[in-house]
């Protein structure tokens, strides 16, 4: 099953007890949206740590994310592309092994 953790943080209650019934039941595979990792800010400490939490305890095999900004002074819900250029995939590739 691949869901977008984005949705499903802090997801409680009867909705959050399904959720887990079914990744106990099935692999689960993440497919992020928000991590931002094309734009110039810096990246969102508070968020990433949310979003490894999320990714241990429902044992997820597997993360991917777009190569894309989708924020800047505030979150602009789109994902927008990074320029296709070396130095563009040097910069996002620091950014990632941050994190890694």
């Amino acid at each position: 099953m691949e869901v977008a953790p984005e949705i499903r943080i802090d997801v409680g209650s009867r909705l959050g007890r399904r959720f887990r019934a079914i990744t106990e039941r099935r692999p689960l595979i993440c497919h992020g949206l928000s991590l931002n990792l094309g734009a110039p800010a810096p990246l969102d400490e508070a968020y990433l740590q949310r979003i490894k939490q999320f990714l241990v305890e429902y044992t997820v095999r597997c993360y991917r994310e777009h190569l894309s900004y989708c924020a800047d002074d505030g979150h602009l819900y789109d994902l927008l592309p990074i320029p296709f250029t070396e130095d563009a995939a040097h910069y996002v590739a620091e950014r990632i092994k941050q994190h890694g």
